[in-house]
């Protein structure tokens, strides 16, 4: 068990539908359900240093499958948390730059601008022209906006009383 979360790994039976149903999956170095395997077994050392955690995208897909109700996704929260507190260095730089820009963005307005994050990122890694070429695509499909997505309402208002907490 995570003490920061309450999430007991152990509970977790293999049925690996976290890992069928993460849009990452593939890009990850350990799946979902390998990773909860290793926390249950206390190899939380190899799990921190891997590069799943930092590509985890926080979309909750793991903890809606998981029959179990565990909440894959705050473990792995919780798990980056943990490795940025015992220094511990994520494998793959750009992925913590995208982390990074990615929670920055959604801090402004509870939603993410896909345009201005991707333009930041690009910026961030010296590649200010990077997957230009994906665009004339995603405009076309809707999937990126000129204009930034208006606030969520009260958001602001729940950003200021969490970082007074």
């Amino acid at each position: 068990m995570i003490p920061e979360t309450h999430e007991n790994a152990s509970l977790c039976y293999q049925c690996a539908k976290c890992s069928a149903g993460c849009p990452l999956a593939e890009e990850m170095d350990l799946l979902p359900h390998q990773a909860m395997h290793l926390l249950a077994l206390g190899e939380d050392e190899r799990v921190l240093r891997s590069s799943t955690i930092w590509l985890c995208a926080g979309c909750y897909a793991c903890a809606v499958r998981c029959p179990n109700d565990i909440n894959i996704t705050e473990l792995m929260d919780q798990l980056r948390a943990r490795a940025v507190a015992q220094g511990i260095a994520c494998p793959r730089p750009e992925i913590l730059k995208f982390h990074q820009t990615f929670l920055k963005d959604l801090a402004r307005r509870g939603r993410i601008h896909e345009l201005r994050m991707m333009g930041e990122y690009n910026l961030k890694i010296g590649k200010p022209f990077n997957n230009i070429h994906l665009a004339p695509q995603m405009f076309k499909k809707g999937r990126l906006r000129l204009l930034p997505p208006k606030t969520l309402r009260g958001f602001r208002r729940w950003m200021e009383k969490l970082c007074k907490d």
